[in-house]
């Protein structure tokens, strides 16, 4: 028989275990099929949502919270993330062309070739963003923050990086804005 006192401990250890994983999947089915059926989630939360793959092309996620999200080969062309939290989101091989990613927070974003190419990243938060061969030509990165930020292997051929902090960026073989290679150990700067 078990007493009061072992069903009082495992009450508590299961309210415990339910407030430690609550945060899991912190999106809202709605949100999800807001997302898969509209193209459209302004301002909603989709943490740690699996959106990998998905065709989401002009969708409209301004505002929306997609902190720790898999958007893992995705094809986001000419999306509107606006405002958007990808914090720590895995963005790898997506297809970010075009998209408006102004004032959106990337800081931790795994974009390992990825394609921002054209892509509107004013005032965007970079740092410590994994930016290896991904493809940054053309895009505006006015005023974005690229602090410690992984370049290695980029292009940035054609790229507006007027008032863009670099620094501790890591920048080895990275194509510069002007075209040139960057020399291994490029840190905070462009050394051709």
């Amino acid at each position: 028989m078990i007493g009061k006192k072992t069903l009082i401990i495992l009450g508590i250890g299961l309210i415990a275990f339910i407030f430690a994983t609550a945060n899991a999947l912190a999106f809202t089915p709605g949100s999800l099929l807001q997302v898969n059926n509209l193209k459209k989630c302004v301002n909603c939360d989709l943490t740690n949502a699996d959106l990998s793959g998905q065709d989401l092309s002009e969708a409209n996620l301004q505002g929306a919270n997609l902190t720790g999200a898999n958007l893992s080969a995705t094809n986001l062309s000419g999306a509107n993330l606006r405002n958007a939290d990808l914090t720590g989101a895995k963005l790898t091989n997506a297809n970010l062309s075009n998209a408006k990613l102004d004032n959106a927070n990337l800081s931790g974003a795994s974009l390992i070739k990825a394609s921002l190419s054209g892509a509107d990243l004013t005032d965007a938060n970079l740092t410590k963003a994994k930016l290896s061969d991904a493809r940054l030509t053309d895009a505006n990165l006015t005023n974005a923050n690229l602090t410690a930020a992984r370049l290695n292997g980029a292009s940035l051929r054609g790229a507006n990086l007027t008032n863009t902090r670099l620094t501790g960026a890591r920048m080895d073989n990275a194509w510069w804005f002007d075209g040139t290679m960057c020399k291994e150990g490029s840190v905070g700067e462009c050394r051709q």
